[in-house]
């Protein structure tokens, strides 16, 4: 039997999976995407506030703020523009749909985080062997309002998303990691207004910085592995081979592959040798029995199956 034929039964059963499982949560998806919209306006207003002050102050942990501020918009509009994007149809171009857009999305708001820190820990290193006279009242004062700011945003968008929603992960990492930096720059608020050292402002603008590249980090490493295919990490091969192989009338599991579809959803394809002779009939009964055991015990949703009467001969099994 051919890789097309599996994969017509197969893909028949999936189907009809995944057009119920979309009709359960299209009110869910109208309210996840208004609260998006309503961090991102809150954010973007916040921001234009917090470099005004930042400049007029000349603190750079105000700044520092700012700019995460300014980021944490960007995410918001890049979760919102990722969200719409990966619930369009499969189309004859795109045949998995675009749901690997979402870590596209994280992956690109990763980066602009990246470069917005990178530039305030330079201006940090400047600021602390040229200090500047900053108001430590005024620091505190747009520290608090940051604080309110983001702890609403972190509500807004911290509901109604798995951990494999990459774009919105990002979204509400830049929201936190804000909320923790403006905490940061309400301490620093209150030690420069009770007369501590300048360089408090530059040193707590880089205990900032560092925090948030560090969380960065593990955002951009999980959005690249989406869109460089690596097997999730609930899943193996050998779980996928193993399930396969004790199936009734399965004599060998090779050639498994898994991939991430975006949006938690998993495809993975095999080579599984059957027992006997079997017809067309028989063999689509056992791709289609095949793929429920994965979608039943391991939620892969795409399945393509090529059934062989004996190990294809071709240097590379696995």
């Amino acid at each position: 039997m051919t890789e097309n034929d599996a994969a017509t039964g197969s893909g028949a059963h999936e189907g009809g999976d995944h057009h119920g499982h979309g009709h359960g949560h299209g009110h869910g998806h109208g309210h996840e995407l208004g609260r998006l919209v309503a961090a991102a306006v809150s954010n973007v207003g916040f921001a234009v506030v917090q470099v005004i002050v930042g400049l007029a102050i000349g603190s750079v942990v105000v700044l520092a703020d700012a700019a995460h501020q300014v980021v944490d918009a960007i995410g918001l509009v890049t979760a919102l523009v990722a969200v719409r994007v990966a619930r369009r149809a499969p189309s004859e171009r795109f045949t998995y749909g675009l749901g690997k857009s979402d870590a596209l999305g994280g992956f690109v708001s990763g980066l602009l985080l990246v470069g917005s820190v990178v530039w305030i820990m330079v201006e940090s290193v400047r600021r602390f062997f040229d200090p500047t006279e900053v108001s430590g009242s005024s620091v505190i004062v747009i520290g608090v309002i940051a604080i309110a700011v983001n702890g609403v945003g972190v509500l807004l968008v911290g509901h109604a998303h798995g951990e494999d929603a990459i774009s919105l992960r990002a979204a509400r990492l830049h929201l936190i990691t804000d909320l923790a930096g403006s905490v940061v720059v309400v301490v620093a608020g209150a030690l420069l207004a009770f007369g501590g050292p300048l360089w408090i402002d530059p040193v707590a603008s880089l205990a900032l910085s560092a925090a948030v590249l560090w969380t960065t980090w593990r955002l951009l490493g999980s959005a690249t592995a989406v869109l460089l295919d690596r097997a999730p990490r609930r899943l193996s091969s050998a779980q996928v081979a193993t399930l396969l192989g004790v199936q009734d009338g399965v004599g060998d599991v090779h050639h498994v592959h898994l991939r991430a579809l975006g949006g938690g959803r998993l495809s993975a394809s095999a080579h599984v040798v059957v027992d006997g002779e079997r017809s067309v009939h028989d063999a689509q009964a056992t791709v289609e029995r095949l793929s429920a055991a994965l979608l039943a015990e391991h939620a892969v949703e795409h399945t393509t199956l090529q059934l062989e009467c004996h190990p294809c001969d071709d240097g590379h099994a696995d």
